[in-house]
């Protein structure tokens, strides 16, 4: 198996989810937690990620490589 053929169990808004890695996107974090970017500005939400005692948030066009266990958070920012 390829390494970018594995795939990779994230949590994403809580949600378990098997992802195909070796990286994930901005955008691919917003559809597994169920949201369309169609027609939306995409920098009207946030997505912040953990791992261990590492943490970041990713923008649009952003991706982050995937590790087993990784959580996602997602959603419209709460910014005006």
């Amino acid at each position: 198996m390829k390494p970018e053929d594995k795939e990779f169990q994230i949590f994403v808004n809580t949600k378990p989810r098997k992802v195909p890695g070796p990286t994930i996107s901005f955008e691919r974090v917003l559809q597994e937690a169920g949201i369309n970017l169609a027609g939306q500005d995409p920098n009207l939400y946030d997505v912040e990620w953990t791992h261990g005692n590492r943490a970041g948030a990713l923008t649009p066009g952003q991706s982050v490589p995937l590790e087993n266990g990784m959580r996602f958070d997602a959603g419209k920012s709460n910014r005006s």
